[in-house]
Order: structure tokens, then C-alpha cells, then sequence
């Protein structure tokens, strides 16, 4: 599943692996595991230019996603 993927890239910060992915098709906004997207484990794994390059891209933490 190429969400998941993505998912493991942002929480790992491989930012070149995550474009790839995202390009494939992944869904940014996936709440995964933990109830995280991929911004919020990017954020946890304190990896500042790639929550920048997903904020560029529209992604929202699973609070917005969710509407809290």
C-alpha cells in the first residue's frame, strides 16, 4: 500500500521518498497508526523541512483532518 509507505517515509524524515511516493498516488492525509498523519509523526520525528514540504502540499495533523 503505497499510503503506508509514505506514511513510514515521513515518520523515518526520508523526504525523496516520500515525494516518490506521494507522486504514486499516496493519500497525505491518511490517519495511521497511532491516529497520526503523516505530518503529525514528521513533527514528532522533529523533521522540520519535511513538515514544511507537507504543509506545501495541503497535509493537516489528524486534529484537522478530523475537524477538532
Amino acid at each position: 500500500m503505497v499510503t503506508a509507505a509514505f506514511w513510514q517515509a515521513c515518520h523515518g524524515g526520508q523526504q525523496r521518498t516520500a515525494e516518490y511516493l506521494l507522486d504514486k498516488g499516496a493519500d497525505v492525509d491518511w490517519i495511521g497508526y497511532g491516529s497520526q498523519t503523516a505530518l503529525d509523526i514528521a513533527r514528532r520525528s522533529n523533521a522540520d523541512e519535511l513538515v514544511e514540504w507537507l504543509r506545501d502540499r495541503g497535509a493537516r495533523s489528524s486534529d484537522e483532518v478530523q475537524g477538532n
